[in-house]
């Protein structure tokens, strides 16, 4: 396990910012407040989810329940390539509820392109993501996925490693659905351990497998959805030990960790 952690004096200088009128989480909350008030039709699962207030920066995140989720793509362009295939688990009480993990696979890009493109791109992105190609025409549409995974959020705090990805993929399937880019409160856990360990110059490695054997987690496969997400989340509960053991845990701390 990573043994160059923050000190307590850092900690505790960063435990004084929870209390800012101005910390991100602060804006997020404003950020959702304007968007009710927008009074914009949106599709249900979407106006439920914007429903609930953000949490304080204050508040423990021990005793807040997480979605923890993977999106596989055909590539690194939003505009040109698309979501492969959508995994999430939910971390409820410190414990990840292996019963609400939840894996689709799309049956169709989210972009236009020429058949031969789509049979190029599609060949790569399964096999890099092990679907098989009965697996993907028997998946659904991406709309659909979407609905399914909004639907399941307890609220709109998203653990990822490397939240660039999701980011960007949402963000270009709110605008390709007209919908507003939601307020989300991201977690990434490559960024909490980049801005909590002192690593050397020459320790560059955050990849999701090399950041688990350095906590002693298992290896598991990787570029598949699910297994990415549950190892996301195995991640995360590690570095929250580390970082709090059994102490109170601030979501705020670790929001400002994941930017």
């Amino acid at each position: 396990m990573p043994n160059k952690s923050l000190t307590n004096k850092n900690i505790i200088s960063h435990m004084m910012d929870l209390f800012s009128n101005r910390h991100p989480l602060i804006h997020l909350e404003e950020q959702r407040q304007t968007l009710i008030a927008q009074d914009i039709e949106l599709p249900n699962y979407i106006t439920s989810l914007l429903e609930s207030p953000y949490p304080s920066p204050k508040e423990d995140s021990n005793n807040i329940t997480f979605t923890v989720v993977d999106f596989e793509t055909s590539g690194l362009n939003p505009e040109s390539d698309h979501i492969v295939s959508i995994g999430w688990v939910h971390i409820i009480k410190n414990t990840i509820k292996l019963s609400s993990a939840q894996h689709y696979i799309i049956n169709e890009p989210t972009v236009e392109r020429s058949p031969s493109e789509h049979t190029e791109v599609d060949h790569t992105a399964r096999s890099l993501h092990h679907i098989l190609p009965e697996q993907q025409k028997t998946g659904i549409s991406i709309k659909k996925a979407m609905e399914r995974f909004f639907s399941s959020l307890p609220n709109s705090i998203l653990i990822v490693h490397g939240a660039t990805i999701e980011q960007r993929f949402l963000e270009q399937f709110f605008l390709s659905h007209q919908l507003p880019n939601l307020p989300i409160i991201w977690l990434d856990t490559l960024r909490i351990e980049q801005n909590t360990i002192e690593y050397n110059r020459h320790q560059r490695d955050f990849r999701l497998f090399s950041l688990r054997r350095q906590y002693n987690l298992p290896d598991y496969p990787a570029h598949h959805a699910l297994v990415d997400a549950i190892s996301t989340a195995e991640l995360f509960l590690a570095q929250r030990k580390r970082l709090f053991n059994q102490s109170v845990a601030p979501i705020g701390f670790l929001y400002q960790k994941s930017r």
